[in-house]
């Protein structure tokens, strides 16, 4: 009878021996599988966390080199803002030089045409006021 209540399961092998074996095993393959499982989802969440790290890196070199262009852009238009606006100043101080030349020679000319005129003028009284002293 104590052969017959081990045989229970009708594979002719003890119940009790296989049972405990085949449930460690189970238990060892569910173990293995929640380990592959964890491993296979921090190695997925890893890829996922280094794509995102790369594709944040990637999105920030291409706003910093936008940034730079636009900032270089905007420092070549003012450059050329602020180089216009001195040649326009250069130009306008050669004018003025120009127009005071102009002046001063127009101004010497007048002195000269003056001092002509005072020379006669002395010269015509001169013979007018000694006509009349004689």
């Amino acid at each position: 009878m104590a052969s017959s209540a081990s045989e229970a399961d009708g594979n002719g092998t003890s119940s009790t021996g296989d049972v405990r074996g085949s449930q460690g095993s189970d238990d060892q393959i569910v173990k293995n599988m929640a380990k592959a499982l964890k491993e296979s989802t921090k190695r997925r969440r890893t890829v996922r966390r280094g794509k995102i790290q790369q594709d944040y890196h990637l999105e920030m070199s291409q706003l910093e080199a936008s940034v730079s262009a636009k900032m270089k852009n905007i420092a070549n238009r003012t450059s050329k803002l602020q180089t216009n606006r001195l040649e326009s100043l250069r130009d306008l101080l050669e004018k003025k030089a120009s127009v005071e030349a102009d002046m001063m020679q127009s101004i010497a000319r007048l002195d000269k045409a003056f001092a002509n005129a005072n020379l006669e003028l002395q010269a015509v009284l001169t013979t007018k006021t000694g006509n009349y002293e004689s």
